[in-house]
């Protein structure tokens, strides 16, 4: 790593502009909801779905009834959410309601984003840690569910080129970034190839976010840091965090091109000052490039 720039040690490429005590063990799953100036973002062990007020720091966190993997915005207001073994709106007025439950088996549902067609694309995991179960979902807004692609260790990491035309997913435990062809039409994918595999670089990939200028930037499990990398998956360089476990990161803000990342607190020795910092906190950052703008799910019930 001394051999690479490292993004961290230049404070006007992207410092460190806020951070919130969440508390959380285990945050994931960021996504920004411009219309409400906040983040969205899951506690997996808590378990529950968050709503972060960026302004006014105040976090609202809404208790699930099971594990929850990742979450986004609907088109008709409130969350879609991936529970362990199935899928649930949140809605306001209407609570928590059962939309899929499809038969996981011994797996259960990790990390999801939305396609610019509204399509809910999600991974999942085996969940007794077997290698090869993980499978990569695609929920479309009539309530189908389509497996797109199999044999993942831990499905993770999802996210898609400034042109549509290319489609990320990490694999954490064998450390790889795929790259496949996308086809926004027909919500199809084809053509992996491995673009990254991490060699040399701290930690084990896991969420990720792409930027305007099509470079991904990828939080580093127990790696302290985001690596950056360009969209054929070459090195770039890397972001220092003040926690060992981001988890994942997402663009926000009013201009787009604040980083936020949600970090772990699980696992880790609160006394140990020195290796915990501020896990278990939402981490902001000045990016200096906007991100792919998210987008919401199209499908959903109207309370």
């Amino acid at each position: 790593m001394n051999d690479v720039p490292r993004i961290g040690s230049s404070p006007s490429l992207a410092p460190l502009i806020a951070s919130w005590p969440v508390g959380a063990g285990l945050a994931e799953s960021p996504h920004w909801m411009a219309d409400r100036r906040a983040l969205l973002w899951v506690d997996i062990l808590a378990p529950s779905v968050n709503y972060l007020d960026t302004v006014s720091g105040e976090n609202v966190a809404i208790a699930v009834p099971a594990k929850i993997g990742s979450a986004t915005a609907m088109t008709r207001g409130g969350a879609l959410l991936a529970l362990e073994r199935e899928l649930w709106l949140s809605q306001p007025g209407a609570g928590l309601q059962r939309h899929v439950a499809p038969p996981m088996g011994a797996t259960h549902f990790n990390d999801g984003k939305c396609d610019a067609a509204g399509r809910f694309w999600l991974g999942s995991r085996s969940s007794d840690g077997s290698p090869g179960k993980g499978v990569l979902y695609r929920l479309d807004p009539d309530r189908a569910l389509h497996a797109m692609a199999r044999g993942f260790d831990v499905c993770n990491g999802l996210g898609w080129s400034p042109d549509g035309r290319s489609f990320y997913l990490v694999d954490t435990v064998p450390r790889l970034l795929y790259r496949y062809d996308f086809d926004s039409a027909s919500g199809t994918i084809a053509n992996r190839r491995v673009v990254q595999t991490f060699a040399g670089i701290p930690g084990k990939p896991d969420g990720l976010a792409v930027d305007a200028e099509g470079r991904i930037w990828c939080a580093m499990w127990d790696g302290a840091g985001i690596a950056l990398l360009s969209g054929d998956g070459a090195w770039i360089g890397w972001l220092d965090t003040p926690c060992p476990r981001p988890t994942s990161c997402a663009f926000g803000g009013e201009s787009g091109d604040v980083l936020f990342v949600t970090t772990a607190s699980f696992g880790l020795d609160a006394a140990d000052a020195g290796r915990f910092g501020r896990s278990g906190e939402i981490l902001a950052f000045a990016a200096g490039v906007a991100g792919v703008p998210v987008h919401a799910f199209a499908g959903g019930r109207v309370p």
